[in-house]
């Protein structure tokens, strides 16, 4: 790992190189133009999830943990643990909600429900605007 460009650094520039000097030269080829702009977009995509995704996904477990009334015995040391930790709490989250047929009248389940749901988005489309 070096210190200098960062990941996101170096996904920037890429981004920059593909509107600024490559999809110029795709202006009368549709389909080539389109999938820059789509590759373009993931890379914003990756970006973002570099440099937030870790510390939304915390806040996600706090929540879960808060709702569940869970302990997060040990701290989580890799971005995987995490994962594997959120994955398998929502899925008991949402097991929970079946079968004591939660509605959106349950304010706790849904504020932190729309809050990830919120913060998913900030990542894959931050011109994405909710109303609170």
């Amino acid at each position: 790992m070096q210190d200098k460009p960062t990941s996101t650094e170096l996904l920037e520039a890429i981004q920059d190189f593909l509107m600024k000097e490559v999809l110029p030269e795709f202006r009368d080829r549709d389909l080539l133009s389109y999938k820059t702009l789509v590759s373009w977009n993931m890379l914003g995509v990756i970006s973002r999830e570099i440099r937030s995704g870790e510390e939304l996904l915390e806040k996600e477990i706090v929540r879960l943990a808060k709702l569940l009334k869970k302990e997060i015995r040990t701290p989580l040391s890799t971005l995987n643990e995490k994962k594997v930790l959120a994955a398998s709490w929502n899925m008991e989250l949402r097991d929970r909600i079946r079968k004591e047929k939660r509605s959106v009248e349950d304010r706790d389940f849904w504020e932190h429900v729309k809050e990830s749901v919120k913060e998913k988005v900030e990542i894959t489309n931050p011109r994405f605007t909710t109303e609170d």
